[in-house]
């Protein structure tokens, strides 16, 4: 009785412990990666949730043993279908081998941490923590920015804000996803949290800014938009336009970039990309069923005989910087209807669910909706999957939003 006793408290304590991983996983979002003593040793959102996904997976097989299956929870997870449909998708486009299968491994753990995530805060009140670590933390990645590298109040191209990032298109992405889930929090509460979260907007938008990425700018003007008309608060909209408004004007760089988009024949940038999007098109209608094989190592592997007489005959193939197109040539017609359908689900689970609530859970749900809305905007120039902070940005988003939709478990 007494083993039984000490058994059911050491898995309690094991369940809090992964709770607060992941806690920490998204924290560190918004936080970036931090180095130990040299650049061999550091800590990210993107480890501690794959370091994480073992504990839990042998925390699961002590329930079962226990008992049994459905101690497990597993069955609460049918909601989460087009995810699961998402993801056979992409393991069935890498058969009959797994070669260069590089980015599939990212793509695993990116799905095994909503399945995480899901698991562990449905039902639980730690969850309500999560948007507000998504939307404020992203504060002190505009200050490690900032002060890592000044120049960036240059405001020009050759000094984009991306530190502690891997690039600036994956710092202007995550603040895309980030910024409407601070305006929740800013409408939301009141004194020094408001003027927090309010500061917290203004700086990422200050940022997002400064990274030069055309994608990110986009995603977060629909995201804007969005939030404005369904939330009401225009002053916020208004507030952020200004501040994004008066970098362009104070900035030929900024200017530039922006007319770069209606001018794509004097941009070479835009014209490799165009390039790179009409070859892996191409590349898509020779394969349209189940495409070449999910990943950049397939893809590096296909397309450079579509690339020859073109200007990027002998170029290095990184990504099409645009997810819809990059899913066609590696996943055919069927990873890229499936993936149309997990974002067609979540927009419409997160609209439906909000127009249901009242007051500050009202507000939730249009600020995820706004940050989905983001995430399927800004995919149009970069690609979710590939970048750490972004996946696991992307993939939180998926489980927030089912756990907002779905009706509280009690555990």
């Amino acid at each position: 009785m007494l083993y039984t006793v000490n058994m059911v408290k050491f898995l309690s304590w094991w369940e809090r412990g992964l709770i607060a991983a992941l806690c920490l996983s998204i924290a560190m979002l918004g936080i970036g990666r931090i180095e130990f003593l040299s650049t061999d040793v550091s800590m990210s959102g993107w480890s501690v949730s794959r370091t994480t996904f073992f504990f839990w997976l042998a925390f699961k097989l002590v329930v079962v043993a226990r008992g049994g299956w459905p101690r497990t929870g597993l069955s609460q997870w049918k909601p989460l279908m087009p995810l699961f449909w998402f993801f056979a998708a992409v393991t069935v486009s890498l058969l009959p081998d797994f070669r260069q299968a590089g980015d599939y491994r990212y793509f695993f753990f990116g799905c095994v941490h909503t399945v995480m995530l899901v698991d562990l805060f449905s039902g639980r009140q730690q969850q309500r923590w999560l948007p507000v670590l998504l939307g404020l933390l992203p504060l002190v990645l505009v200050v490690r920015g900032l002060t890592h590298d000044p120049s960036v109040f240059n405001l020009s191209l050759m000094y984009r804000f991306g530190y502690p990032l891997d690039h600036p298109n994956t710092a202007g992405y995550l603040f895309a996803m980030s910024v409407p889930l601070g305006v929740y929090v800013a409408t939301t509460q009141a004194g020094w949290r408001c003027a927090l979260s309010a500061f917290s907007c203004a700086s990422q938008t200050f940022a997002l800014v400064l990274t030069f990425s055309r994608g990110a700018w986009l995603g977060w003007t629909a995201a804007m938009l969005y939030l404005t008309v369904s939330l009401g608060k225009w002053k916020y909209l208004a507030t952020l336009a200004t501040l994004a408004l008066a970098c362009v004007l104070l900035s030929p760089s900024i200017q530039d970039r922006l007319a770069s988009v209606t001018r794509p024949g004097d941009d070479l940038s835009i014209q490799e990309r165009l390039q790179r999007l009409t070859s892996s098109l191409q590349l898509g209608m020779d394969h349209p069923v189940l495409g070449v094989g999910y990943g950049r190592g397939r893809l590096r592997e296909s397309l450079p005989p579509y690339f020859k007489g073109t200007l990027l005959e002998g170029s290095p193939v990184l990504h099409t910087h645009n997810v819809y197109v990059e899913l066609f040539a590696e996943t055919g017609l069927v990873g890229l209807l499936a993936f149309l359908w997990l974002l067609r689900h979540t927009l419409l689970s997160l609209c439906r669910s909000a127009r249901r609530r009242d007051g500050p859970e009202r507000y939730l749900g249009f600020a995820l909706t706004a940050s989905w809305i983001a995430a399927m905007v800004s995919g149009l120039g970069d690609i979710p999957f590939f970048h750490h902070e972004t996946r696991i940005f992307f993939f939180t988003l998926i489980a927030l939003a089912h756990m907002y939709a779905a009706p509280p478990i009690v555990k």
